[in-house]
């Protein structure tokens, strides 16, 4: 009888040991922290079998196109950004020391509740004497609230000359 409730004592000893070795293996990646060279991999380098979805709309001005005011800017959603009441997000013009020139908002022009992408525009006025580069920065509208309900803020500069 002895030996019978020893074997039973170390067959639960061993179900519990098997059982919380499982537990605590059964995800490894859960637990730790992925190195810079992990996220680089996974996040950010698009690969050929998976192309990266852009996340950033189209605009009327590229990369070290000269400018003047008043100048139109216009903005293809392309579906990318969400748009709310009309409004798709809001265009800052700063100079090469980073001082703001100008500030327009990005309205829709038309219908911004139809499927598909939408144009926005703003018109900038501004004074560039004595002034050679700068930059357009794009913001979206995040919208507001919490958690799920709020979106992720982005933005990005565009190299611009005078």
């Amino acid at each position: 009888m002895k030996n019978l409730n020893l074997i039973y004592i170390v067959l639960i000893c061993i179900a519990h040991i098997s059982l919380h070795s499982c537990k605590n293996n059964s995800n490894p990646q859960e637990n730790r922290t992925p190195t810079p060279q992990q996220i680089d991999k996974e996040d950010t380098t698009p690969t050929e079998k998976e192309p990266r979805q852009a996340k950033y709309p189209t605009l009327n001005i590229k990369p070290n196109d000269r400018i003047n005011s008043p100048i139109k800017i216009k903005v293809n959603s392309e579906g990318v950004w969400y748009a709310s009441e009309g409004e798709l997000g809001w265009i800052e013009l700063i100079d090469d020391k980073g001082n703001e020139l100008a500030k327009g908002i990005l309205s829709a022009d038309g219908d911004w509740m139809k499927s598909g992408p939408v144009m926005f525009s703003t018109t900038l006025t501004f004074d560039a004497k004595n002034i050679k580069t700068g930059k357009l920065i794009v913001h979206n509208d995040p919208g507001e609230g919490d958690g799920d309900e709020a979106g992720e803020s982005i933005s990005f500069e565009i190299p611009i000359i005078f």
